[in-house]
């Protein structure tokens, strides 16, 4: 797909929605994305995710890791598609989903809805890999809105690259922190 229709296709869905919006951090930005709503149309989805599967097909992933709740459809057709098996956090202190967990040589590929500078939320899953003697090659996701490289040293593939365009406005919509 051209960035183009990509873009399109998520405007037309509410994925991409212009305007003035209150980021947490104060700031505010004139595009907001909310990818949940692209993942609720599974040809949308299969096709999206497709941008992403090309770039792993030859790498012999074993194992999708949807760093997020948000982007668990995402992650699953991506699992779909390189026939890999799909694990995905849990809202406990543990790393996965109970009964879930990685194992040893596993090549991994960690997946989510938005990417940003803040690697944080990849942080454990990282360290779980590692723990288990797999391997992490690869992080990717639906929108790309980092400013510089991850320092995971692995492939970083997105769908679309974005930059967060900061704006001002008398009257912003107010905008939570990502789940």
């Amino acid at each position: 797909m051209e960035q183009s229709d990509i873009v399109d296709q998520l405007q037309s869905c509410g994925a991409i929605s212009n305007g003035a919006f209150l980021l947490p951090n104060k700031s505010i930005v004139k595009e907001w994305y909310v990818p949940a709503k692209a993942f609720q149309y599974p040809p949308l989805c299969r096709k999206l995710s497709y941008e992403i599967v090309k770039h792993f097909w030859d790498m012999d992933v074993q194992v999708v890791i949807s760093a997020r709740i948000g982007s668990l459809p995402f992650a699953a057709e991506i699992a779909r598609q390189l026939e890999a098996r799909l694990l995905w956090r849990g809202r406990t202190d543990s790393v996965f989903y109970d009964t879930l967990a990685i194992h040893s040589g596993d090549r991994a590929i960690i997946v989510d809805d938005i990417l940003m500078d803040d690697i944080t939320p990849y942080k454990a899953i990282g360290r779980e890999i590692l723990t288990q003697d797999a391997r992490l090659i690869g992080i990717a996701s639906l929108i790309d809105l980092t400013s510089r490289k991850t320092p995971l040293n692995v492939r970083q593939i997105s769908v679309l690259k974005r930059e967060m365009q900061e704006i001002t406005s008398e009257s912003p919509t107010i905008i939570e922190d990502r789940a």
